[in-house]
């Protein structure tokens, strides 16, 4: 079953990335085939200049069966100027999940987010010319992600922990480092009956010189308790402890710190980067 429904998506959706190439005066065509490519273009990056560009990586589990919570990796490397990465899903109805601003970190992000039934996940990165390069990839998932009652609607004390931040930071093989940061937080879509949108929606990440090096801007498509990874590349790491700051839909405001990294971390499989 689980094969055949994946079968059905990228029959409907197709799977296979092109390598870049610019978008002509009709506009590129999606490799992904989604029915909704052009209202995503449109909306979502507002009839923006873009190109399907296979350095664009997008990881995610081809079938799911938690629509509340599908594990995204993103990576960019070897596109230079990226000033945003921006991670949405053509059929949810918040299709955005994260906008992120790499000022100092690697153009990667690893989150977790919901999905509203079998979609194309996509990664839009931007770089200083304006041009978006996008990546993607299928998921099969059962319905209603977005509109489930939220992972933690059974826990009586979760307002006692609202707001809480923790994580941890590695240094990696190669000298940079690697941290984990977590938001305690309902992240409410506002579709489920009698709970209102509620979610955080701005975290700003800064080193221990005080230096601010990612800002991100978050929707409700994030999972319950929102997890994020970034990567800092060596000559950007070794600043000491970070301070995350964050900022809901309410205009709570949330900050915690995070140690520096104390070990070094070994390298990770694709598996590890999702969890």
């Amino acid at each position: 079953m689980r094969l055949a429904a994946v079968a059905a998506i990228i029959a409907a959706t197709g799977a296979a990335f092109v390598a870049a190439s610019p978008a002509t005066a009709e506009g590129p065509k999606d490799p992904l085939n989604s029915v909704l490519w052009d209202y995503v273009h449109e909306q979502i990056l507002e009839g923006a200049p873009v190109v399907f560009d296979d350095r664009v990586q997008v990881f995610a589990p081809m079938v799911v069966e938690d629509g509340r919570l599908v594990p995204v990796s993103v990576r960019a490397d070897g596109i230079p100027g990226v000033t945003q990465i921006l991670v949405f899903a053509d059929l949810n109805p918040i299709p955005r999940a994260v906008l992120l601003e790499p000022l100092k970190v690697e153009p990667y992000v690893a989150l977790r987010m919901k999905v509203n039934e079998g979609t194309a996940i996509r990664a839009a990165v931007r770089t200083l010319d304006g041009l978006w390069h996008l990546g993607g990839t299928v998921v099969a998932a059962p319905g209603g992600g977005c509109a489930a009652p939220r992972l933690t609607a059974g826990d009586a004390d979760w307002e006692d922990h609202l707001g809480e931040v923790r994580g941890r930071a590695w240094t990696t093989a190669d000298g940079g480092e690697r941290l984990r940061i977590l938001v305690r937080h309902p992240m409410d879509t506002g579709l489920v009956d009698g709970i209102p949108e509620f979610f955080v929606e701005r975290i700003t990440v800064t080193d221990g010189g005080g230096a601010e090096i990612a800002r991100m801007q978050v929707w409700s498509a994030m999972s319950t308790d929102p997890v994020l990874t970034l990567e800092l590349p060596p000559a950007a790491a070794g600043q000491g402890g970070f301070t995350v700051q964050a900022r809901d839909s309410d205009a709570n405001e949330f900050a915690g710190t995070i140690p520096a990294p104390a070990t070094t971390m070994p390298p990770v499989s694709l598996q590890e980067v999702m969890r």
